[in-house]
């Protein structure tokens, strides 16, 4: 996958007192992987490469809309 313009977010904190932090997933990242909103990420660390991550994506079950 290449680098597009906007692919590179900045973390913040998620709320105060915490060690968590959030990011926007960047929009051509939403699109090849077809993200929907309620879609969770599962993020491991497989790799002894610094800065190398895995993340696997678990769809939401939408409910056909009638």
């Amino acid at each position: 996958m290449g680098r597009n313009k906007g692919d590179r977010t900045k973390l913040s904190s998620a709320k105060t007192m915490t060690d968590s932090l959030r990011t926007t997933v960047p929009s051509s990242i939403v699109r090849q992987m077809k993200l929907n909103a309620g879609d969770q990420l599962e993020w491991q660390i497989e790799s002894l490469n610094p800065g190398t991550v895995k993340v696997s994506i678990l769809r939401s079950e939408k409910k056909p809309s009638d």
